[in-house]
């Protein structure tokens, strides 16, 4: 057991030494020298036009291709705007994918769980208010039948009767 123990802090002090080495790493700037590409627009452009003349006096192939290749180097390139979004960047993705599915996502489950668990209980309570307002209703109408099995008057049965055809309306 200690020596299992004694092995784990050796790995966990590796991997700590590990974990300064890299952000070491990290924090250091990689330097690209700056190359610069000289401007031969105008070299070529005179180049086109003296290939133009001498394509205009003599009808070679080997000077229709010169000029057909010049033509495509004068063609600039225009840079490309990109437009992404990023749910995870693309350095240290360990870290994020981590928060998302060990604590994000179980949060949300939870909640969602805790949503339902409420709008079940709200009509468990809506269920229970309608059997107790049956319950009482009941408990109302044996009552009035009551009543009107032994009532001794036909008058009181004709106005309980009455009072039936109102509450009905």
């Amino acid at each position: 057991m200690n020596d299992t123990l004694e092995k784990l802090e050796a790995i966990e002090e590796v991997l700590q030494q590990v974990i300064v080495t890299i952000n070491g790493y990290e924090k250091k700037e990689v330097k690209i020298p700056e190359i610069r590409i000289p401007d031969y627009k105008k070299e070529l452009c005179d180049i086109s036009g003296q290939l133009n003349e001498l394509k205009q006096n003599s009808g070679n192939v080997q000077l229709n291709k010169l000029s057909e290749q010049i033509q495509q180097l004068n063609l600039s390139k225009q840079p490309v705007k990109q437009y992404r979004f990023l749910l995870f960047p693309e350095t240290n993705q360990g870290q994020y994918y981590k928060i998302v599915f060990g604590r994000l996502i179980p949060w949300g489950i939870l909640l969602m769980g805790l949503v339902f668990l409420f709008a079940l209980a709200q009509k468990g309570l809506d269920v229970w208010r309608v059997k107790e307002y049956n319950q009482q209703a009941d408990k109302y109408v044996k009552a009035w039948n009551y009543m009107n099995n032994h009532a001794d008057s036909k008058l009181v049965k004709k106005r309980m009767d009455e009072a039936w055809k109102r509450a009905n309306q």
